[in-house]
């Protein structure tokens, strides 16, 4: 089923086994938007596996597990988990042949596949999976902060701390908003634990906190490399990007509250989303002179794969044992009764307005650091009453606006400061687009020709977009620049866009042109002498006056004309004028600008 919906990179083999089916599906199916696809193949694999039926309806959750985890031949395992009760369940099996049978029913917590084929092999619930990586081969979590410091560090961050209040993401740290303002270069990296109380579960939800710890990283401005930086920092974490299935899907970020938007992926690690990777465009409602990008890790969730562990409780926080939940449990269980169950309504509500009362003071006084920090205050009482259920639809979009406004204020107020202190750490350089570079002989005949388009992974949509105007774009193009030419053939990938051109000329055609000038009556004066207007009509075509004739046209007035002969061009450099205005020229809904004006999908 999930295969003839949309997962085309693995149509080119066929399928070979039912396990190899699932593992299919368990790589190419989302965690939320594709849960169906993956039902409706285990409902297809149903009379096959011999699934009991009210086992595999009563499903309300299934979570695609690590592609390793399911493999075709000998050996696949699909681990399907309930929403309420956190109750699991395992498939296990080898090759099933027909006489496979189920023992145990389905109200039992466990159903063991059993087969008299002597090549199976029965894992037993406290058996350690095989593919789970040894103690000590993989980072702690103290350690795996410790390593993305230092990798990032050697690539020239800062290394910064967690702010001091409650922040709803590391992009709300004065670190990331307020310096991804202004002109002023700015690379850092630091850890913040973002609380959201929203996300409360009482320490119950193996994979939902609400305070979880990310790990967020700045380089403004962009360093024209930042998606290869960010798989070193994998490297650095011991991912073996080239064992792993790392994909950069589109999801472009946007803050209400801050006014601030931007366009990047969602980094998927193995089906599960571990990163947000965006290039911001826009902060406190001010569109930003130089582009930054945000990458920003959610530690529990690539520690968990790394560590092979289900519920982040089991963590291994310290190299010496200790655990995620020995540290952090009873926070999550009191901090959860506190945002679900009792936190004050009208305490918080009164906070909220003591906040945004305290934040307006500060911008009086110039202050914009003092004052977002009340911001960012009453963001949390915001959250601490959404939490609570106390916020209608009505009243939600007042408190936004509120918050929203203050963004601006702050953000105006704190370029503004940094203008009069003279931008202490420097103004970052303009960017300066490298002169096009030609080699080697031009063609004396025709001969193919190849554009390609480099870019960072077009969503799906943009490169259909992109190919189809390139389609009609480049024939029109040649046509104006009277370059002849063969067929015409546009390929696109997430990552190329390619034009090829059968035997394009090597120059232009030669051109014979008539051209109208000023009336007769108004090209010359009394005596026969040209006037202004003949003169400049001449210059600018480049025309003796004494080649200059009469005709009348189909009206009967008479006009001054002329032949001109225009000598081509060859083609490199008609190419080279041509190209950037094409490329210029391809729509998309959604465009992004780097360290230029210049603005394509990504």
């Amino acid at each position: 089923g999930a295969l003839n919906r949309g997962c085309a990179t693995y149509r080119r083999r066929p399928v070979e086994s039912i396990f190899e089916r699932l593992s299919l599906v368990a790589r190419t199916s989302s965690y939320r938007s594709n849960m169906a696809h993956v039902k409706q193949s285990l409902r297809i694999l149903q009379p096959a596996l011999m699934v009991p039926a009210r086992c595999s309806k009563s499903l309300s959750h299934v979570r695609p597990v690590c592609a390793s985890k399911l493999q075709s031949g000998n050996a696949a395992k699909l681990r399907v988990c309930r929403r309420s009760g956190g109750l699991a369940r395992e498939v296990v099996g080898v090759s099933i042949p027909q006489h496979a049978r189920w023992t145990g029913c389905a109200s039992s917590p466990r159903h063991t596949l059993c087969t008299t084929s002597v090549a199976t092999t029965q894992q037993s619930d406290t058996a350690a999976p095989a593919n789970k990586p040894a103690i000590g081969s993989v980072p702690s979590f103290q350690t795996a902060i410790q390593r993305l410091q230092e990798y990032w560090s050697a690539q020239g961050c800062a290394v910064y701390l967690p702010h001091n209040t409650e922040v709803g993401a590391g992009t709300m740290n004065p670190a990331t908003f307020l310096r991804a303002l202004g002109p002023e270069p700015w690379n850092v990296c630091y850890p913040e634990p973002s609380i959201r109380p929203d996300d409360s579960r009482y320490g119950d939800n193996p994979n939902r906190v609400q305070r979880h710890t990310q790990f967020q990283v700045i380089l403004k401005p962009d360093p024209g490399n930042a998606q290869e930086l960010y798989l070193g920092s994998l490297e650095a974490l011991g991912i073996d990007t080239r064992a792993h299935d790392v994909r950069f899907v589109e999801d472009n970020w946007e803050s209400p509250v801050l006014g601030a938007w931007g366009l990047g992926w969602e980094v998927w690690l193995d089906g599960m989303e571990v990163t947000q990777f965006t290039y911001f465009q826009q902060a406190g409602s001010i569109r930003l002179p130089k582009v930054a990008v945000e990458i920003t890790y959610g530690l529990e969730r690539i520690i968990m794969a790394l560590q092979g562990v289900e519920h982040f409780k089991d963590i291994r926080y310290t190299d010496g044992g200790i655990t995620y939940g020995e540290l952090f449990l009873q926070n999550e269980y009191e901090m959860s009764c506190f945002n679900m169950d009792e936190a004050d309504v009208e305490a918080h509500r009164t906070r909220f307005d003591l906040f945004d009362q305290e934040a307006k003071r500060m911008l009086e006084k110039r202050l914009p650091v003092p004052a977002y920090d009340q911001l960012l205050k009453s963001s949390h009482a915001f959250n601490v009453l959404d939490a609570r259920g106390a916020v209608g639809v009505t009243e939600r979009g007042a408190l936004f606006a509120r918050m929203r406004k203050l963004a601006r204020e702050v953000s105006s107020l704190w370029l503004e400061r940094r203008a009069e202190l003279e931008y202490p750490l420097g103004v970052a350089p303009d960017y300066e687009v490298p002169a096009p570079e030609v080699g080697g002989a031009a063609p004396t005949a025709a001969a193919p020709f190849v554009l390609e388009i480099g870019t960072e992974e077009l969503p799906a949509a943009d490169v259909s977009l992109a190919k189809s105007q390139l389609e009609a774009m480049v024939p029109e193009q040649l046509a104006a620049a009277r370059l002849e030419h063969g067929a015409v053939r546009v390929g696109a990938t997430p990552r190329r866009l390619v034009v090829m051109v059968d035997a394009l000329a090597p120059a232009q055609a030669d051109l014979s042109e008539k051209l109208r000038g000023p009336p007769a009556n108004r090209a010359f004066d009394d005596a026969g002498n040209p006037t202004k207007a003949l003169e400049g009509f001449c210059k600018k075509n480049g025309v003796d006056p004494a080649n200059v004739f009469r005709e009348a046209d189909a009206k009967g007035t008479e006009y001054c004309f002329a032949v001109v002969e225009k000598k081509g061009m060859a083609a490199a450099d008609v190419l080279a004028e041509m190209l950037p205005a094409l490329v210029a020229k391809i729509n998309f809904p959604r465009s992004m600008r780097w360290q230029t004006e210049a603005a394509f999908s990504r």
